[in-house]
């Protein structure tokens, strides 16, 4: 596979890990939500030590704000169909 094609799935695979990871831990109410945040900064960390561009660096952030706001607003439609049902035909 090529070398580029490798590293953009690798940044989309951190990102939308780390992203999830963050959108989970603003959405959970208990005390575990720290695991997730702990988990992100994990997945952070992971990613630092392996890639040292400071252009990936940025694209990390970047994307991983992205990818949070998406699973947040997913998060947030499920919850607003699951509490507003439909009303019957008829």
């Amino acid at each position: 596979m090529n070398e580029k094609v490798k590293t953009t799935l690798w940044v989309l695979g951190y990102t939308f890990l780390a992203g999830t990871l963050l959108a989970v831990f603003s959405v959970l109410t208990e005390i575990y939500k720290y695991i997730f945040s702990l988990l992100a900064i994990y997945i952070g960390i992971r990613f630092f030590r392996r890639f040292e561009t400071l252009g990936l660096r940025i694209t990390f952030f970047v994307l991983g704000i992205f990818f949070y706001f998406l699973v947040a607003v997913i998060f947030a439609m499920v919850a607003f169909i699951r509490d507003n049902p439909l009303p019957a035909a008829g």
